[in-house]
């Protein structure tokens, strides 16, 4: 089911993506009603597009920790056990199934300094599991962060 989202829609989207907003703020941020806001949000909701949920950002940096992404491509009809395997893991954060040089992208958070362990573990993961071939890259700095699909 697609869902049509018109230009407040995607506004209302791109901000509360940025942080958390009381109706008040958001309906002075985009020039609307709190009541626009509040039914908009509702129907937003409802269709699904969005959950409400608190959530914070966390400073990696300073809270001493690494993210890892790793890019890997496997072995068509084993890609749905590399996932269900990964999804598992405690440090993975994000997972993609895509379509490109790598059919399967993960994120996953370890302690500064212990990178090498960490990319070590898993490589011994990816071993057993039908993996072709995968790149690894360790992020020590965050340069954009952006949530928001508009």
């Amino acid at each position: 089911m697609s869902v049509v989202l018109d230009e407040l829609d995607k506004k209302i989207i791109h901000e509360i993506c940025g942080g958390i907003y009381s109706y008040d703020d958001l309906a002075k941020v985009l020039k609307v009603t709190r009541g626009t806001i509040y039914r908009r949000i509702e129907k937003l909701e409802k269709t699904h597009v969005i959950e409400k949920k608190v959530m914070a950002i966390p400073n990696y940096e300073v809270m001493n920790l690494s993210m890892i992404c790793i890019g890997m491509e496997t072995v068509y009809d084993d890609t749905e056990k590399v996932i269900e395997t990964l999804k598992n893991m405690p440090s993975i954060k994000y997972l993609w199934e895509c379509y490109g040089a790598h059919n399967v992208i993960v994120t996953l958070v370890c302690e500064t300094g212990c990178e090498g362990d960490t990319i070590n573990s898993i490589r011994g993961v990816l071993s057993k599991l039908r993996t072709s071939d995968y790149h690894i890259s360790v992020g020590f700095k965050w340069k954009k962060f952006d949530i928001s699909p508009y």
